[in-house]
């Protein structure tokens, strides 16, 4: 029997924990016309969300187009990602996507082929030169309003991963995207990211090119009272009972996260299932330490990155929690030294993903990592 938990890939349908609550604001939204930044930690499910939202929207009769920046490492990739996408929301036949890019895009001359799945691809020549790159720029930024006038429905084009715009040089293409993107009043647009400091000044800050230009949305974690039943649900697909009470000492031990409650789950599975009828709380702590032994060589990598005094920090948060780590207690009880320097070290630590401040608290955004590191110290 297949196990009926999975995680580390983008999962829709069945696999999909519903969101229900943020399905349903997300589309209404977006359907108004609304622009949104999407600001979501990692492993929380953002990118399958995107996803599940987009078909709902499509079967309403909207064009969908998903753009992950992530793959992109120049401007001229963007662009050209950007222009096979919106384009491939109206047509998925070589022959008709070709038609409809010469009559968009003509002075660019696309050319179209098939990828190894066979689905339409788009390729623009632009050459060495910088008038090249800008004539496409110019060209794709204003392709969205131009296909959604054309076919007379609204278009949402998501950008996930926007933040890494800019890594690009400069910021002359947020401002181009900016100066366009204000102009469409057929296009909603969605900008999403995981690095929520990063995505959240792109919005807030008055310098930046995209300020105000949205409304600003957190994911947070899936509610118990929806996750549970869901889970339990799950737990008997794959022939295993279990109660609510360990379902909620299973949510705890996973800090609520998405990501990483099906990783606890799909291990109880793995561990009980044809060998029990019912998953008990004691079977957690076995369970994580799998998981713990499987990631180690991970963690160690990750751990051997780390500066000393970082390594000091994430032991005081394994041992102590992460509030009030500012204090002057907390400080002296775990050796940390100068306020400065902690708190250098755990902006570094957010940067790097390691941490997360949910509030007044710093947490681990992986708990194995928190488990493993406990494990060491003894």
């Amino acid at each position: 029997m297949q196990n009926p938990f999975r995680f580390g890939s983008v999962v829709s349908g069945d696999d999909f924990a519903d969101r229900r609550l943020e399905l349903a604001e997300l589309g209404r939204e977006l359907r108004a016309g609304q622009h949104l930044f999407l600001l979501s930690p990692r492993r929380y499910g953002k990118t399958s969300l995107i996803l599940t939202l987009l078909d709902r929207l499509h079967r309403q009769g909207l064009l969908v187009a998903y753009v992950d920046v992530f793959r992109t490492t120049t401007p001229v990739q963007l662009m050209e990602l950007t222009a096979q996408t919106v384009l491939r929301a109206a047509e998925s036949q070589p022959e008709r996507l070709l038609r409809l890019a010469t009559d968009l895009l003509g002075r660019l001359r696309p050319q179209v082929g098939t990828d190894s799945r066979g689905r339409p691809t788009l390729s623009i020549d632009v050459g060495a030169s910088s008038r090249g790159a800008l004539a496409l720029q110019e060209d794709v930024l204003t392709l969205p309003e131009q296909l959604a006038l054309k076919r007379r429905r609204r278009l949402v084009l998501v950008f996930d991963e926007f933040q890494e715009i800019q890594r690009f040089p400069g910021a002359s293409l947020e401002k181009a995207m900016r100066s366009h993107f204000q102009t469409h009043r057929n296009v909603s647009y969605l900008f999403a990211g995981s690095k929520e400091t990063a995505l959240r000044d792109m919005a807030t800050r008055e310098r930046s090119p995209f300020y105000k230009f949205g409304r600003l949305m957190a994911l947070g974690p899936i509610p118990a009272a929806e996750f549970a039943p869901y889970l339990e649900a799950r737990f008997r697909r794959g022939r295993l009972r279990i109660s609510r009470e360990v379902l909620d000492a299973v949510l705890a031990a996973a800090d609520d996260v998405p990501y990483n409650v099906q990783r606890l789950c799909h291990q109880l599975w793995a561990l009980r299932a044809g060998r029990a009828e019912r998953i008990a709380e004691r079977d957690i702590g076995e369970a994580i330490a799998a998981i713990v032994e499987q990631d180690a060589p991970h963690f160690s990598a990750a751990w051997d990155r780390l500066s000393l005094h970082q390594r000091q920090v994430l032991q005081a948060i394994a041992r102590g929690g992460g509030r009030n780590v500012f204090a002057a207690t907390y400080l002296a009880a775990h050796r940390l030294g100068s306020h400065s320097s902690v708190q250098t070290s755990l902006r570094l630590l957010v940067k790097e993903q390691v941490l997360a401040k949910v509030q007044d608290e710093y947490r681990f955004t992986d708990p194995f990592l928190r488990e493993w590191i406990a494990i060491r110290q003894g």
